[in-house]
């Protein structure tokens, strides 16, 4: 049951920051305010981040699971499946959103072509 809690705590706080990051940028706009480029990098490295973060709680209650927890007829190996399908979306793929995001917090030119294209 370890597992469980701490998972079900993982996925509490990539679902907190998620929120607070929608949370701010609605702010933003309904203030008529202009999101920008170095913004969006964090929103989109705060969603990457939740969506792996998530993903390694549902593999450590895997790993926990024993054998049976793959069984085509376990929900277990459902959610794990479709949690891993999730981060094999582009949206997903951490390396050019991170890559963006600490290029501009240190001041560096916003990246051009497709780092930017995900951001």
């Amino acid at each position: 049951m370890y597992a469980v809690g701490d998972a079900a705590a993982e996925i509490a706080a990539s679902r907190a920051a998620l929120l607070q990051n929608v949370s701010e940028v609605y702010d933003m706009v309904a203030a008529g305010q202009e999101v920008s480029f170095e913004r969006r990098a964090v929103g989109r490295r705060v969603q990457a981040a939740a969506a792996w973060r998530a993903a390694r709680a549902v593999d450590e209650i895997v790993a926990r699971s024993g054998g049976n927890a793959m069984r085509l007829d376990n929900p277990i190996q459902r959610f794990w499946r479709d949690v891993h399908m999730g981060l094999a979306h582009a949206i997903h793929v951490p390396g050019p959103v991170f890559h963006a995001s600490a290029l501009t917090e240190i001041g560096v030119e916003p990246p051009t072509g497709p780092m930017r294209s995900m951001i």
